[in-house]
């Protein structure tokens, strides 16, 4: 048979000269595609900070001075950290109210509703929503969550003065930097979750009545404390250090929502006395929530669902309600939830107005009941529902409430403008004037309703631009990001088929080749010049310069893919050529493909999927060989059951309990797994079902005692397992022998599989043995069990390729001639990927995924319990410990690379091509995980999204890298069974 070109040479004359060329070629090239891999990944990982988290914020908008007299001259925020909306509203079990002074407020002298946080509902940005008017800027996370990367205008800003007394990790951040401002804050170490957090509340009272105080006898203090747009800002963490502590059911979180209330009605009676003028407004509420379980970030109502009592100066009289019960100034909160229920009876305010808001619209409401201008960044919307003032005076409050947003969005229209070429504006509002000239001429007319309502539509409008700028180059970027995915990914495929695959000789004739080679200039020449162009337009639009490192590594992408124009041309001719049924079973694999890479998408998530997944496997392979293979033989049996055993692990909890007994019989276990695979591998090779993966050879091994000694160790490691666990349990410190005892036994036992028999099963089998000390000594639970489950369905694997190895053989015997055309071998006995081939990549990715998330969550080190490192450290060293945790965690990959590589041997297919199919694999996986990335949300939600994004960018050096590593222990591995004796046999 003639093939010609970059698939091998196979001619008689030309085909020893030619493969050390192809050997060459392919060696080249595979090194250039894994850097290649390595840098696009890396690149292309970066973009989703350019896609989902850039700063919503913008500066060098004007201030919007409001035309209205404020009705206050000074305004007290009370917010109670962590105070979820149900404890504060219902009663207590006597029936009595929690919080009365608030309640009577309520019913005789203000207006409230539930305010209603958007997710992360944490404190910095609950406060930041309050003070400022917006949400969690998403580039926050490259700060970790701790701080604001982009400086913001809040109402503290705009104040003449500001006093602030609280916690020091939110006070700092609105009057840290604020030369008009007095504040102060108790040290981190009040922060005990150990005592009774509302104290520090009390402190905070007491810092302020204390500032009253001394104002008697400070005459700059007191002319201070009696000028205008005055700000008092207390802020009470004690609900949530008590919540955190405690629950939020417990006696001592429910105590502090009393102790609150009494501090609101302590301020509000010490300012009234002081001042004496009613000229004071007051604001009380929360920041978030709290769970059940004494947590929050998450949108979960009781995280968002907040209080809100306003009252004093320039605030609505209760009103009460017949029809509804509560009246929504905006359709839908920034919850999400859906909020059309009615008041919950037990709350006894159903006959009271409620006005529910969304978090940021408490901004605009300070700023107009001070008459101060809006902070420039807010997108709140002034909830008019708790202003007394005159309709005139509405319109004109709800007024500059818009012109700020429409501020934001011309300054954000005029950034993009000034950098963009071919700018498409924000079509609803390019004749925003036209809207504005229209409410002013509305008001000359004194046609307040008409005007109130252009300016709430034209406000909606404005938000809206907003987040048509924010999301800007989105499309853009997220289109030029898949094309690179997939340009990768067709590069990819072309580089297996052209190296790895046999093709008929036909496929092109050497004439089509050399024209191949002529192309190439053209279209080198061709994506040369489209980047230049490309990049000269980014370069005037002043783009970011990773915007040019994406475009760039797209377009070089698709410039290889049109290298290989002939090829493909080529190729399609073939496949058209082919019978019907080829290309069905072409499509039916790769939509079987892409089904098994969905399902461990979402298994990421619902880890459950795994343990349906191994119960039908189990099923179906079992079912399959042994209408292939006899019966007896065991075979089909025992892939059955290991397969159910591991499918137990992912219906288990994530965190791991303690459970020293089970740690000890997995001991047990792993050594009965490995004196089996010992008799096995020396009294099972005459079995033609087990032949190729056992030690055939009769001579003596280099190591009798081998076994042994791994055995010794295996229950060495379960023995320490033990008595370092009663040092920790009863208090004692651990030895300093036993630590160096447990580092001995795990490092020595992984050094001792190098040592092992060439067999297949010899060398998996201490392997196995090798690294189960250093696993068990890390182990705590259950997961101990898991690595002797994940053993034993890899020698089922194993054993399944070599049963459907055996099957072949016998049905293609009676062919020899097209047996050996279709089994055309590459250099050192691998031979040519088929179709069927596919099936190892997917297997490994399931194997490889299971290995992930067998015993928990691999996206965060977090899930994985720390005192599984206390046997061979005991003093806190973060670096050490997280070291230890991932070599545990990369324990089970090790395996699962192993027997891949095995595998690859066995049935004398090529690794790195089944490498670069297992790359393939996973950036299916990541194109969808770059989908799924989020900026709103918890922390955890984000966070988990970008570490599952990070995971499956990172295979293509993690699994590399792990591969190289695992070489050393595979390398050796000699399989009888190779393609010689194949053809002796046939």
């Amino acid at each position: 048979m003639d093939i010609d070109g970059i698939l091998g040479n196979r001619d008689s004359k030309l085909g020893k000269s030619s493969i050390p060329r192809r050997r060459q070629w392919v060696k080249r090239r595979e090194t250039w595609l894994v850097i290649l891999g390595v840098i696009l990944h890396a690149v292309y990982m970066l973009s989703i900070f350019d896609i989902y988290f850039k700063t919503p914020i913008v500066h060098g908008m004007d201030l919007v001075s409001p035309r209205f007299s404020p009705p206050a001259k000074r305004l007290v925020l009370l917010v109670a950290d962590g105070l979820r909306a149900d404890k504060f509203f219902e009663p207590d079990l006597e029936g009595n109210f929690r919080a009365p002074f608030l309640r009577s407020v309520i019913k005789n002298q203000g207006r409230w509703g539930v305010s209603h946080a958007r997710p992360p509902t944490e404190s910095r940005p609950g406060h930041v929503a309050i003070i400022a008017g917006f949400y969690e800027d998403p580039s926050a996370v490259t700060k970790g969550w701790k701080a604001n990367p982009v400086e913001f205008d809040s109402v503290f800003n705009r104040s003449r003065h500001t006093i602030s007394y609280g916690s020091p990790d939110i006070v700092p951040i609105f009057c840290g930097a604020l030369p008009h401002s007095t504040w102060a804050t108790y040290p981190h170490e009040f922060e005990d979750f150990a005592t009774d957090a509302s104290f520090l509340d009390e402190w905070s009272f007491d810092q302020f009545q204390s500032l009253l105080n001394r104002s008697n006898e400070d005459p700059k203090l007191k002319r201070l404390l009696e000028q205008d747009n005055l700000v008092v800002f207390l802020h009470l963490l004690g609900c949530d250090s008590n919540g955190h502590a405690h629950r939020p059911f417990s006696s001592i979180y429910l105590n502090n929502v009393k102790v609150v209330d009494h501090i609101a009605e302590r301020v509000y009676n010490l300012l009234e006395n002081y001042y004496k003028d009613n000229r004071t407004s007051y604001i009380f509420t929360a920041d978030h929530g709290m769970s059940d379980k004494g947590s929050h970030g998450d949108g979960h109502p009781s995280n968002t669902d907040t209080p809100l009592v306003v009252w004093g100066a320039g605030v609505k009289h209760p009103r009460p309600v017949t029809a509804k019960d509560h009246s929504d100034h905006v359709l839908r909160f920034i919850d999400q939830h859906l909020h059309d229920a009615p008041t919950p009876k037990e709350w006894d305010l159903d006959g009271i107005e409620r006005v529910d808001v969304n978090q940021a619209d408490i901004a605009p409401l300070m700023s107009t009941l001070l008459g101060l201008p809006c902070p420039v960044n807010s997108v709140g919307n002034l909830p008019l529902g708790y202003v007394d003032m005159k309709e005139e005076e509405e319109v004109e409050a709800v007024l500059a409430n818009t012109k700020q947003i429409l501020n934001q969005f011309l300054r954000k229209s005029q950034i993009k403008q000034s950098h963009s070429l071919f700018f498409k504006p924000f079509k609803p509002l390019a004749s925003y004037s036209s809207m504005w000239n229209q409410i002013e001429e509305l008001l000359s007319a004194r046609d307040y309703k008409a005007a109130m309502q252009l300016s709430e539509n034209l406000r909606s409008l404005a938000l809206k631009g907003l987040h048509y700028f924010q999301t800007y180059d989105l499309l853009m970027l997220m289109a030029m990001i898949t094309l690179g995915y997939i340009g990768w990914m067709v590069f990819l495929v072309l580089h297996v088929l052209q190296a790895y695959t046999l093709l008929p000789g036909d496929i092109f004739r050497k004439e089509e080749a050399v024209r191949q080679k002529s192309n190439t200039g053209k279209a080198q020449l061709c994506g040369c010049l489209f980047m230049a162009v490309v990049s000269v337009l980014l370069f005037l639009e002043r783009s970011p310069p990773l915007y040019h490192a994406y475009f760039a590594m797209t377009i070089f992408l698709w410039t290889q893919i049109l290298n290989e124009y002939k090829f493909i041309k080529a190729l399609w001719r073939y496949l058209h050529g082919r019978k019907s049924d080829y290309v069905i079973k072409l499509l039916a694999l790769g939509v079987a493909s892409v089904i098994i890479l969905e399902l461990l998408v979402h298994s990421f998530t619902e880890r459950k999927l795994y343990t349906w997944c191994f119960l039908i496997v189990g099923a179906i392979a079992s079912i399959y060989l042994y209408k292939s293979i006899p019966w007896r033989s065991g075979i089909p049996v025992f892939v059955c059951l290991t397969c159910w055993f591991l499918s137990l692990f992912t219906l288990m909890p994530a965190e791991i309990p303690d459970n020293n007994k089970l740690v000890n019989a997995s001991g047990v276990m792993v050594i009965v797994i490995g004196l089996t695979g010992k008799w096995l591998d020396l009294k099972a090779g005459v079995n033609r079902f087990w032949f190729g993966i056992c030690n055939h050879e009769k001579r003596q091994p280099r190591f009798p005692m081998l076994f042994q000694l791994q055995a010794l160790l295996v229950g060495l490691s379960s023995v320490m397992v033990s008595l370092s666990t009663s040092h920790r349990t009863e208090k004692q410190e651990l030895h300093t022998i036993h630590q160096l005892m447990n580092w001995f036994i795990a490092g020595f036992s992984m050094i001792l599989p190098l040592f092992s028999e060439n067999g297949l099963l010899s060398r998996l089998n201490s392997i196995f043995l090798g690294f189960a000390p250093p696993f068990l000594l890390l182990s705590i639970g259950y997961e101990a069990v898991f690595y002797g489950a994940l053993g034993l369905v890899l020698i089922a694997w194993i054993l399944f390729e070599n049963s459907l190895l055996y099957v072949h053989k016998v049905n293609k015997s009676s062919a020899s001639g097209k047996n050996l055309g279709e089994h055309a071998f590459l250099e050192n006995d691998t031979r040519y990927l088929q179709l069927s081939d596919m099936r190892i990549p997917l297997t490994f990715m399931v194997l490889f995924n299971v290995a992930f998330f067998g015993t928990g969550n691999f996206a965060s080190i977090a899930s994985f319990e720390i005192s599984s490192v206390y046997r061979f450290i005991t003093v806190f060293s973060p670096f050490l410990m997280a070291a230890l945790l991932i070599f545990k965690l990369f324990i089970p990959f090790l395996l699962v690379i192993c027997a891949f590589s095995a595998i690859t041997k066995l049935l004398e297919v090529p690794r790195i091509g089944c490498y670069f199919l297992v790359i393939l694999c996973s950036d299916v996986m990541t194109v969808h995980f770059f989908f799924l990335v989020k900026n709103t949300g918890s922390w955890m939600e984000i966070g988990n999204s970008i570490s599952h994004f990070g995971i499956m960018s990172a295979q293509v050096v993690f699994v590399l890298l792990l591969f190289a590593l695992t070489n050393i222990y595979t390398k050796d591995i000699e399989i009888r069974s190779g393609s010689r004796d194949s053809r002796k046999v046939m």
